[in-house]
This record gives structure tokens, sequence and C-alpha cells, in this order.
């Protein structure tokens, strides 16, 4: 027997260069599988689970800003009741990979059309096989749409085939962690659609009382016998069909869902059920199509092209497709987790990552994105104003873990497996996270000459994240300096410690930016200084001593080098080095850290230093930048995937080229190859927002100092040609780069930038 995908699926799917595969089953691996291929439109995300479902499984469905605390320590994404459950019976037997003997299976995530397709052959204990298949998208051209076709052929059997069509209101959240394992919603509907068909289900979230409509409904005339059950929490629909041997049946299932945040409550049901009126009219394949023009036009813009690097070119564009369909252009009450939609850990919080790794290429490629979750930033102001008046500082100091309000998320306390807990001080000493949404502003305005925004909005931010830096700062006589003690920076494996130089330099550059802008708007733009100053009560005396501030902040460094120093006492610690690597080019701790703390060594988690030279790189010399990438690249363990790629972009800055190459490697696969070990909990959304910027800063070159374009590309010598499209102050403009480098304008006025040092008018 010849198993495969039928010719209607194969036809569907695009070329092999956009396809991740995968062709067997294997039970260790179908968690960290299902995060990988997980789809989201912006609004909500569903994992890749089975719509069958099976035993080894953590389905999720997510709307993005639909939060929830209840019994647990943070306020985390709901997992929702699942629209996509369906269950297929002939006799009794289910068709489940659990329940029958797979001959067959092959899941496919199309990057290009933003589908997963998967097929699979069950043979049950009377020797019937029988193919499923199934394709699936959550709509883009719809973003409350999800819908499935299910394509089933008996192979070498006539039977009756028996249907429920669900909505599962019986899922939890960490379904598989009893220590953890919360349902943050009440059911307060479950009934038919219509008389006819359908299923409606409505639940309510546990502390804010928000409601959630869902709606199915199934699409096929040949279907008899229906019958609607209300099994508690889980909405069904029974149906049957005959089926006959080598006859092929196609069942579509269409799922919505509105929230109260997009309509009043009573309306919830009538704008489900219009939603699907609208489906049925136009039909899987009429919106399947108006979802992949959307992809189109996503991908023109974000496509990164490598001619001769095929499997990397492709893990490139798994990160890049995850990143754009998590990216929400109509909401500025959200912002995107650190695993995206596509898992639960973390909570679906926002880090300092938006900031720092996924803001850059949303502001390149898609600004009305990008510019959304800067307006979050700034919504959530006053919150973070709180936050710092709690904690006994000035101005605004934004959390470590952001969900919809504002407050901070991050736990006090990390309970392990064995259920001991001890205390949790990330949220108290990783202040960083403010100079990072500073930071974000700046590049952002930089980048796209928003300065509407920047008077409006980001003026504000950066004013009250200097006044909390102002507040930090504690003047230490003796030295006749400023410093900050206590902190904790990206290196979280030395926690806390004294004068950290990431947090220093970026709490000086917040004060200078400011002071210089303030002097700016007063002389320039006396109304908005003016309006400005009135709302935060802000004195010009205030501002203006910040300048000793600035002159006199501690930044720790070796004196007899050019070796700065990650915090005070770091160079005191024990001395260990990296020296090997697995096979995955991974490093592989130390046999120096047996039976030591290693806090109390250089070891290090991931790029502070480092990542300190690739922000604010004007600042450093290239003798500093080569001897200081040298010295902490032997000593950083890569424990967090936040790392990886800070290594790639600055090994190029120090010629250290081939070693760039395998870092972005490990970074552009560590999803696809779990190079972690951690997939199952859900995708790294800023290790997919680094891989970007390492091929499109890094090895492209690209660059914008003081507001200019600068094009300086390092292509590896496999690499034939390079393309890709950015956004800069309201431009979009191509980048080829082989034996040449041409810069095409596609839309906006010409513009003067810099290719290898030299102006070009574009």
């Amino acid at each position: 027997m010849n198993c495969r995908f039928s010719d209607y699926v194969k036809n569907i799917l695009s070329e092999k260069q956009w396809l991740i595969e995968e062709d067997k089953l294997e039970e260790n691996r179908l968690l960290s599988r299902e995060s990988i291929f997980s789809l989201s439109n912006g609004y909500m995300g569903v994992r890749g689970s089975f719509e069958e479902g099976c035993r080894v499984s953590l389905p999720t469905t997510f709307i993005n800003g639909i939060f929830d605390k209840s019994e647990t320590f943070m306020r985390e994404l709901v997992n929702l009741p699942s629209g996509i459950s369906i269950r297929f019976n002939i006799e009794k037997q289910r068709l489940t990979i659990d329940d029958q003997k797979v001959l067959y299976h092959k899941r496919v995530l199309d990057l290009k059309k933003a589908i997963l397709v998967r097929c699979v052959y069950l043979k049950d204990k009377d020797d019937r096989i029988t193919r499923l298949e199934f394709i699936r998208f959550l709509s883009r051209a719809s973003i409350h749409c999800g819908l499935d076709r299910i394509i089933i052929t008996p192979v070498n059997h006539s039977s009756i085939l028996e249907m429920e069509n669900m909505i599962d209101g019986g899922v939890v959240n960490f379904a598989d962690a009893p220590r953890f394992k919360v349902k943050h919603f009440k059911v307060t509907r479950n009934e038919s659609l219509t008389r006819k068909d359908g299923l409606y289900l409505e639940c309510k979230t546990r502390d804010d009382g928000l409601s959630v409509g869902c709606a199915t409904r199934i699409i096929n005339e040949d279907l008899n016998n229906r019958q609607f059950n209300c099994f508690g929490e889980i909405s069904s629909e029974f149906k049957d069909l005959k089926i006959t041997k080598g006859k092929t049946y196609v069942i579509d299932k269409y799922f919505v869902y509105y929230t109260q945040k997009d309509i009043a409550k009573n309306k919830l049901k009538k704008a489900c059920l219009e939603e699907l009126d609208k489906l049925n009219k136009r039909g899987f394949d009429k919106e399947l199509e108006r979802h992949i023009k959307v992809y189109e036009n996503k991908w023109k813009q974000a496509d990164i092209s490598i001619v001769n690097d095929d499997e990397l070119n492709k893990a490139i564009r798994f990160n890049i497709f995850h990143l754009m369909s998590t990216g929400k252009e109509f909401d500025n009450r959200v912002n995107i987790g650190s695993k995206l939609l596509s898992g639960e850990e973390y909570g679906g919080h926002a880090f300092w990552d938006t900031e720092m790794f996924m803001l850059p290429f949303f502001t390149y490629e898609f600004p009305d994105v990008a510019r959304n979750l800067e307006e979050y930033r700034h919504g959530l102001l006053n919150a973070a104003r709180l936050n710092a008046k709690k904690t006994g500082y000035k101005g605004a100091r934004y959390p470590w873990e952001s969900a919809d309000e504002g407050s901070e998320q991050c736990p006090d306390w990390t309970i392990y497996p064995d259920g001991h807990a001890e205390p949790c001080f990330v949220a108290k000493y990783e202040q960083h996270v403010t100079s990072a949404v500073a930071y974000g502003v700046v590049n952002y305005v930089s980048t796209t000459n928003d300065l509407e925004y920047l008077k409006n909005q980001g003026l504000e931010i950066l004013v009250e994240t200097a006044r909390f830096w102002a507040s930090r700062l504690e003047y230490n006589r003796k030295f006749d300096r400023y410093e900050i003690n206590d902190v904790t920076g990206p290196d979280e494996w030395h926690e806390p410690v004294n004068n950290n130089l990431y947090t220093n330099y970026l709490a000086r550059y917040n004060l200078k930016l400011v002071l210089d802008l303030l002097e700016n708007y007063r002389k320039n733009d006396r109304s908005t200084y003016n309006r400005l100053c009135k709302k935060i009560h802000l004195e010009r005396s205030e501002y203006v001593a910040w300048k000793e501030y600035i002159e006199k902040i501690y930044l720790p460094k070796d004196e007899n080098s050019k070796l700065l120093e990650q915090f005070e006492g770091y160079f005191k610690l024990k001395d260990v080095v990296i020296e090997e690597y697995d096979e995955n080019d991974w490093p592989i701790k130390p046999k120096a850290l047996i039976g030591i703390d290693r806090e109390t060594t250089q070891i290090i988690k991931q790029a502070d230093v480092v990542m300190l030279m690739f922000i604010l790189q004007e600042e450093f010399d290239l003798e500093t930048t080569v001897e200081n990438y040298h010295y902490y690249e032997a000593r950083t363990l890569h424990g967090s995937s936040l790392s990886p790629s800070i290594y790639a972009i600055m090994g190029l800055r120090v010629n250290d080229d081939s070693k760039a190459y395998r870092y972005l490697s490990r970074a552009a696969n560590l999803d696809l190859k779990d190079l972690q070990g951690n997939g199952r909990e859900g995708l790294h959304g800023a290790n997919m927002g680094g891989v970007w910027q390492t091929v499109v800063f890094g090895f492209g070159g690209v660059s914008n100092i003081d507001g200019t374009l600068h094009i300086n590309p390092k292509l590896p010598d496999k690499w034939k040609e390079l393309k890709f499209r950015i956004n800069f102050q309201n431009r979009c403009l191509e980048i080829t780069i082989n034996k040449k480098i041409s810069v095409r304008r596609i839309k906006g006025k010409k513009i003067n930038i810099f290719v290898k040092g030299r102006k070009r008018a574009i």
C-alpha cells in the first residue's frame, strides 16, 4: 500500500523550501512539536495538537490579552475552550494514534501559506485502514475565525463513520503539572448554535468576569442523525455518515471566538453566528485564498532570501513566520509574550525581550505593529509609576513581567518539582527592563521618524524612566561617585550584585538622552515642553541636576587592560572557561563547576557585557570590543535563548566570522531542534527576533547611526546572495547583496544612505 497525501493536499502545499516537515511520530517529541506546529493570527493562537486528540498532548487556545489569576501566583493567558476538537469512531473504535496502529504519519507546516497539514493512516483491530488528512489555518483575513478541513478516505472498508463535533470547555492551564494546574474560567452557556446545527459555548474568566464566546459548525451535506449533547463543560454534536471503500469525504469545521473586549457581552453569540454565516457563504477554499493573500503581502515585506544555504534559510523563515504571525497590528492593549502564543510558560508575559529582541523586527518590517507595542507601554505608564512608588522610588519602573494591566507578574517564589519553595528575587533586582523600555522608544522613533508618538507618548515614558534611575542612584561619598547596588543584569546567575555594568550604562544612557531631549524641546517646541512639564510636574532644576549623575555614575573596568568588569567584584571570582561543545555545537558545562556554586565563578548565563557592547556600540572602540568579546565568549554557557544571536552579531563585529555563522545556526535551529530541551513549553520569541537581527544587522550590515541608514555587509563565503526588505523612515527599501550591493526604493521619498561608508541617494 502506498501511503501518502492525497493529490488535493499535495497541490495545496508550497515549494519544499517553505515546508517544515515531520515524517514520523516520536512520543518523546510530541509536545515540543506541538510548539513548532502552533499557529497564530495575532488575535488567537492554537498549539499544534491533534484535532482528534492523543494521550501525550498539551492543547491550548489563547486569545491575546485574555488573562486571569485565580489560585495561581500571577495573571496568565487563559487556556480557553478548544474549538478544534473533533472525534471519529468506526464501530466504537476511535480513530486516534493511541487506539489504532499508525501505518503512516506526516505533518507539514507551510510557512508561506500559514497552514498546518497532516496525514495519518490508521489500522484498527479488524484490519480496517482509514486515511485522515487535516488542513488547519487561523484566518489572517478574518481574525476571529479558524478553519479545519478533514478529508477521510476508507482505504479497504465500507462503514458507518460516527463523528462528534465538540467545543471542549474542560481544558485547564498546565494540564500535565498537578501542582500548578488551574482552571481560569467558568462555563456559563452550553447550547446548540441554532436548531439545525452548530455549537455555542460561552465562559467567563474567574477574576474579571470577562466573557468569551466560541461557536463551531460542521459543513457536509451528507452527515445524518444530528444530536446535540451538553456534557457538563463539553458541548457536543453527534452526526454520522455512510462511507464507501476508496471514496473520499470532505468535512469542514469552522470555529469562531469573540470576547467581551471585542463586543458587548449580550452580543457575543450573535457575533459568532454572523461570522460563521459569512464563512459559510465564502466557503473553505475562498477563505483560504483570502488568508494566503494576506501572507503573500507579509512575506513580500519580511522574507529573507539566501542563495546557497537552503536549510538555514528555511530555519530563518521559520523564525520570521512565528514572529509575524503573532504581532498584532490592530490592538495596542497587548504585547508579545516571550513564548508568543505557543505555550503556557511565563504566562504570556512581556519582558525586556520585546524591546531588545522582537521590537526591531517589527519596527523595520511592520511599523504598525511596532507602534502598537510602543503604545502598550505608554498605556501602562501609570502602573509603572505605581510600581516605582511601591518600591520607594520616583518616576516609572516597568515590571520585569507584564500582562494586561501593568503590575508586576513575576512571582515572589520559585516552586520546585519536589514542592519546596525558594524566594524569587528576579522582579526585585532585574531593573534593567526599565531602560529597555526607554531604549525601545528611542529606536522606534529613530527608525520610523514617528515624531508624533515621541511628542505625545514616548517623551513622557523617557522622562519618567529617567526619573526612576535618578532616584535609584546612590551617592558614594568615599569615592565621589554614583552607584546602583543590589541589582541583577542580563546574566541571572549572579544575583544580586553591585554596579552591574550593563545596568549602569543603560541608566546613564536613559538620563543623558532625556536631558538632551528636554533641552531641545524647551528651545524648539516650547508648547510641547510646557504641556509635559505641567502634566508630570517637572521642573527644569530637577533634570538639570542629572548632569552630575551622568558624569559620576560608576562604570567598573579593569584598570590594567581594556576589559570591562561585568559587575563590581566579578574579576575576583574563580576563573572558569568553557572548553568543550556537544554535537549541536552547544557549550558543555565545565568539569570545574562540579560541586561548586556557579555564582562563585566567572561562568555566566548569557550575554551581559557583550549585550551592552551590542546595544551601545558607539561607546566602545574596536580594541575594547574585541578584547571583551573573546573574554566573555569563553565564559558564557548560553543558558538563555537570548544569548546566541547577540554573540553572532558581535562575532561579526570583531571578525570572528566562522563562530558568528555557528551562532546563527544554533539560534535559527534552537526551536526546530529543541536545542535547550524545553521546546514543550513553547517557542522562544526573543531568540526569533535575535535571528532576524543577526541576519539583517549582522550579516546584512544594516545599522541606524544618528538617524541615518548605513549598510556594511559581511556575508559568509557560502552565501552567494542575501536579499531582504526593510522600512526606514517611511521608505521601503529592498537590499540585495551579492558581489555588489543593490538598494532599491520600493516606496517613499528619496533618501540619503551610506553603503560601505559611501553616500548614496536612493
